[in-house]
């Protein structure tokens, strides 16, 4: 179902950026969950104010359908990013099942001649031309139990015991995201036109630093790869290496 870009902006960001921020990070949401993902960072990370995206089908925003294609989930949030910036620089930062939404949101931007991302950094993902990563990018779909999954991502993040019926809504969520990514690759061929860094996590058993770090990512575009320690959740508290990647990101220093 298509939406139109014009649809109330002010939904996607659960509080407005502070207008002293010298810069923002906009961030995407992770598989199955929202803008809560990112509880745990700080308001701001240096110079920067970290913008936590809530797409519609998510959280407080349930009751809306969720998108059937990431380009309609890209024209939404590229209209909303467009409107944000003020001239202020900012990067991108997605993990995991976030980074396909991410990228098609980039390539919106530069589509319509918007401001652009001085960095993208893909959290947990590799080369967005060869595959999908995760083990729910594998998943059987018609009986995997999504509401367990979406009970222990929770718990994951810090969240108390979800009730199987609110785990359910999740799962929907998650279950229409998993069916959008199925047949999405990148196309090589359109260079991604920011700079991108390839973040690795030390115990992440979920996308290992051989994948997160697969030299093909550079058939892409410019990409530089940094690993951090932490597990494959371990972005959600926003650990100071982080915040370090995140400063170097807005300032346009992409790293080896």
């Amino acid at each position: 179902m298509a939406r139109s870009a014009t649809r109330d902006q002010r939904k996607w960001l659960l509080k407005q950026p502070d207008p002293e921020a010298e810069s923002l990070i906009f961030c995407f949401p992770y598989a199955g969950v929202g803008a809560s993902s990112y509880r745990g960072w700080p308001a701001m990370i240096g110079t920067s104010a970290p913008c936590a995206l809530q797409p519609p089908g998510r959280e407080n925003r349930f009751n809306e359908p969720p998108y059937e294609s990431h380009a309609d989930f890209a024209a939404d949030c590229g209209a909303l990013i467009a409107e944000q910036v003020e001239d202020r620089p900012f990067a991108f930062f997605a993990h995991c099942g976030g980074v396909p939404f991410a990228l098609e949101t980039v390539l919106w931007l530069a589509a319509h001649d918007r401001p652009l991302p001085t960095t993208l950094i893909a959290s947990a993902w590799g080369p967005p031309h060869t595959d999908l990563y995760g083990h729910l990018n594998k998943i059987d779909l018609d009986n995997h139990d999504l509401v367990t999954e979406i009970q222990q991502l929770q718990a994951s993040m810090g969240f108390a015991d979800m009730p199987r019926e609110l785990a359910g809504i999740g799962a929907r969520v998650l279950h229409q995201e998993l069916v959008v990514h199925r047949p999405w690759r990148y196309d090589p061929q359109h260079r991604i036109p920011v700079p991108v860094i390839s973040l690795a996590w030390s115990e992440d058993d979920t996308v290992p630093t051989a994948q997160a770090h697969d030299p093909a990512w550079r058939e892409c575009g410019e990409v530089g790869f940094v690993r951090l320690p932490g597990d494959h959740m371990a972005f959600v508290g926003c650990p100071p290496a982080l915040a370090d990647v995140l400063s170097t990101a807005v300032d346009h220093r992409v790293l080896t």
